[in-house]
């Protein structure tokens, strides 16, 4: 299983998203991970702008206005999931491996304000409560 996770910071111009279209085709990943995006809208039209693959599903976790933003794309015909949890500061997908269980995935995006840190720790406690033991 090939897992990219990349802190993109920003996924706004087409140019940008070429880029990224072009280098995941070469890698040929299974999952990918972005966070900040910095993107309140992710459909269809603009997944397929940064990945090629023809069979994908995704889970999103919009942007605020220009800041944070997470995106998991994985391959459904390699990958299949059995849950999504979308946070505030998160998005996890829990997949079925072929004959070895499930396996959770995380794409994070911390809050740089010291205000609601508690909050984003509060968060990971409850998503490592979910996800134990896997």
């Amino acid at each position: 299983m090939k897992i990219i996770s990349w802190n993109i910071r920003g996924l706004g111009s087409r140019k940008k998203r070429r880029v990224v279209k072009d280098f995941l085709r070469l890698q040929n990943p299974d999952v990918v991970m972005f966070q900040e995006t910095k993107r309140e809208v992710c459909d269809r039209r603009f997944v397929g702008s940064v990945w090629s693959v023809r069979n994908k599903e995704w889970a999103v976790l919009p942007a605020s206005g220009a800041s944070g933003g997470i995106l998991i794309i994985w391959d459904s015909k390699k990958m299949s999931s059995e849950e999504v949890v979308v946070g505030s500061f998160s998005v996890s997908v829990k997949f079925l491996l072929n004959g070895s269980g499930s396996l959770w995935l995380s794409a994070v995006y911390g809050p740089n304000s010291p205000l609601i840190r508690k909050d984003f720790w509060v968060e990971m406690a409850d998503l490592f409560g979910l996800t134990f033991p896997s």
